[in-house]
């Protein structure tokens, strides 16, 4: 089978989008707890694997649906042990906020066009990013969080939008600038030596603000 650039990039995009997922999912089956961890992250992650898979599937595109579809599991398997491990449960009202504003912008396509469905799944990365770049932030121990994940989170943005570019799917780019941006926010936290983190935000008094001995073991 003749495989072209394009092709070549989503293969290798599918490939990698199952390494990113799966360090958070071992990484909470070794640990007893999930501190750092935001479910509502994973769980919005989820919500957008599905309607990326989707989307490809509509646009008879691959290696838009492949890298979306293999995604899911290990997303869903970090998210259930999050949850059964205590992990953050702030902002839990976004994967339904997420779900709708997903649901209504492919039902507008008829008659306003791909235009919205292009932005919102473009943007949808940030409902993963964005919780838990504050989750870590906020967290005083951040040792059940996977490093390695987000490193290559960074990797399958460059390739979303190198595919973004050959293949000429806006939503890509869209894509790949915001997980950029999101993932470099959560490993600035993750390599940030704790008694400078305690300097630069406010953490609760008591216990709950000591540091996990496990907090500077960060690759999964």
């Amino acid at each position: 089978m003749h495989l072209t650039l394009a092709g070549a990039v989503g293969l290798a995009a599918t490939l990698l989008a199952v390494g990113y997922t799966v360090p958070q999912f071992r990484r909470l089956r070794r640990m007893g707890s999930a501190e750092g961890v935001s479910v509502a992250a994973l769980a919005c992650s989820t919500v957008s694997g599905a309607a990326w898979t989707a989307y490809g599937v509509w646009e008879g595109d691959p290696w838009i649906a492949l890298p979306a579809a293999v995604t899911v599991p290990a997303t869903v398997g970090a998210l259930v042990l999050a949850w059964r491990r205590g992990g953050s449960r702030e902002r839990l009202w976004l994967p339904a906020v997420w779900t709708a504003v997903v649901a209504l912008a492919g039902l507008s396509v008829p008659w306003a066009g791909a235009g919205l469905v292009t932005v919102v799944l473009g943007c949808s990365v940030a409902l993963l990013v964005t919780p838990a770049a504050l989750t870590a932030w906020r967290s005083p121990d951040v040792s059940a969080v996977a490093a390695s994940g987000w490193v290559m989170l960074v990797l399958d943005a460059l390739l979303a939008a190198a595919y973004g570019v050959l293949a000429d799917v806006e939503a890509n780019l869209i894509y790949a600038a915001v997980a950029t941006a999101g993932s470099l926010a959560v490993l600035a936290r993750l390599h940030l030596p704790p008694h400078v983190h305690a300097r630069l935000v406010r953490l609760p008094a008591g216990p709950t603000a000591e540091v996990s001995p496990e907090v500077l073991d960060l690759v999964a």
